[in-house]
């Protein structure tokens, strides 16, 4: 399944959404952001991974 908000950005850096991360969402040291919403385009970073059910697509 291709990621809704989770993309590489201009320089091929992958951004990943928190809702579409294995660790978004969770506002600890594992969260990358540091967000406590797993909502789609409500916060991420550039450190995550994404879930098992997204594949890296380049858009």
């Amino acid at each position: 399944m291709k990621p809704v908000s989770s993309k590489p950005d201009s320089r091929g850096k992958w951004f990943f959404d928190c809702a579409e991360c294995k660790c978004g969402g969770n506002g600890d040291k594992s969260c990358g952001s540091g967000s406590k919403v797993k909502k789609i385009r409500q916060g991420g970073c550039f450190m995550g991974e994404l879930l098992d059910k997204y594949e890296k697509v380049e858009s």
